[in-house]
């Protein structure tokens, strides 16, 4: 369960809005994530952004902004997860204010994977966050040949639906009685907080509400596209009609986002075969 988390009640804060941009320049993916989060409580929090990473990715660019106030991201470098507690999650105890914050790419050893943990300090009640992240990543070919693109499952969170709605009443009747998605107990603050952070990595992404979702993937290989296809949705692909070769395609979604799982796209370079 990554994202934005509340430190005390270790409860998800709600998407929003989660907007992908991406492109693909041969073996190379450039992410922009944008998401904006709401604090529904009417009391201050501090919040902990959690943002598991894909294997051969690294961070390029972080921002936030509360308040109107904008944070920015210095990398601290890698550390274990055990040392999380001492470096990332350490409160700052202070007023928020515009400046730069310290992040760190922590390592679990025992699962092999990374994820960028950012403290940003007191959130207001009611108030909206808007987290932008960077990434570029390294892509490897599947045994067909072909080069799978996924959404960040911190950034496609499945939505957690109420009985009421399921039952077909009005969202906005039971909205305000949905909370947040949790960890763990309240009870539990003097746990270990790597042992948290690492049982929090093993839940799904859950949401507790719709969100506005959009997504975008430009391919510019350098080499000509024998097929795009997507095994999660439907998707829509856009070439310049100008163009001399297929080597510039853009795919968006060709309907609604259904907030089931995250979105997988497979390219296929000329040569290679899309069954």
């Amino acid at each position: 369960m990554p994202g934005l988390i509340n430190k005390e009640t270790r409860c998800a804060l709600p998407l929003s809005v989660s907007d992908i941009t991406c492109c693909v320049r041969g073996y190379t993916l450039a992410l922009t994530a944008s998401m904006t989060y709401e604090n529904i409580e009417d009391h201050a929090i501090e919040g902990i952004f959690i943002y598991p990473l894909e294997e051969h990715s690294i961070v390029v660019g972080f921002e936030a902004m509360i308040c109107s106030q904008i944070i920015t991201l210095q990398i601290k470098g890698k550390a274990k997860l055990d040392d999380c507690y001492q470096d990332s999650c350490h409160s700052t105890n202070g007023a928020l204010q515009s400046g730069t914050v310290t992040g760190n790419i922590l390592m679990d050893e025992d699962f092999e994977r990374t994820v960028l943990v950012v403290n940003l300090g007191i959130i207001p009640p009611m108030e909206t966050v808007h987290i932008l992240v960077s990434t570029s990543s390294e892509l490897t070919t599947l045994p067909s040949g072909g080069i799978k693109v996924s959404s960040p499952p911190v950034c496609t969170p499945r939505v957690q639906r109420t009985i009421n709605e399921e039952q077909g009443l009005s969202p906005n009747f039971s909205r305000t009685r949905d909370r947040p998605t949790c960890a763990s107990s309240p009870h539990d603050q003097n746990s270990n907080a790597s042992l948290w952070l690492a049982s929090l990595l093993e839940d799904e992404a859950i949401n507790s509400m719709d969100y506005e979702f959009n997504f975008q993937l430009e391919i510019r290989a350098p080499y000509l596209l024998a097929g795009v296809e997507s095994p999660s949705h439907a998707i829509r692909a856009d070439a310049d009609p100008l163009a001399r070769s297929a080597t510039s395609v853009v795919i968006t979604l060709a309907d609604k986002y259904t907030y089931d799982c995250p979105v997988e796209i497979l390219i296929y370079p000329s040569g290679m075969s899309t069954t």
